[in-house]
């Protein structure tokens, strides 16, 4: 059998291995809720205000203006 050709990225993709490892944390043992107000919530809720500034730097906007959703149709509901 040939090699699969994935064509389904509008549902999902595979994480980049530096992606996944930078996320690893946030799925086991820093898994806060960041709008929460406890210690754990709190160093989530700081990694998220990072990770927003990084995006914000990358895209040549400020922070404020980097919005994170759940999914692409409340993205586009936002958007409109």
């Amino acid at each position: 059998m040939k090699d699969a050709i994935y064509l389904d990225y509008a549902a999902t993709t595979p994480l980049h291995p530096d992606v996944r490892e930078a996320m690893l944390p946030y799925l086991g043992e820093r898994f806060g809720n960041p709008s929460a107000t406890y210690t754990l919530a709190e160093e989530a809720h700081h990694a998220v205000d990072a990770a927003r500034a990084t995006v914000a730097r990358l895209l040549g906007c400020r922070p404020t203006e980097v919005v994170f959703t759940s999914g692409g149709t409340e993205s586009i509901n936002a958007a409109l």
